[in-house]
């Protein structure tokens, strides 16, 4: 059930975060639920060498330090 209510938080952060950017409630989740979205999310090479570096509160974790990706050599 904890799980269930932090997707639904999450979604509706998400939601909120697009009718902030002028979307309409019907059209941030028309967005959501397109096929082509869906299919992202499943493609796991999509995200493959992504990382999610934000703090949340429930996420815990702080970013300690970055790379600096115009130096370093690898």
């Amino acid at each position: 059930m904890d799980r269930l209510l932090r997707l639904f938080r999450k979604e509706r952060s998400i939601v909120l975060s697009l009718t902030s950017l002028g979307l309409t409630p019907s059209q941030a989740v028309d967005l959501l639920t397109h096929p082509a979205i869906g299919a992202a999310q499943t493609d796991k090479s999509v995200v493959d060498g992504l990382f999610d570096a934000s703090d949340r509160p429930e996420e815990g974790g702080v970013i300690v330090w970055w790379n600096d990706m115009e130096k370093d050599k690898k």
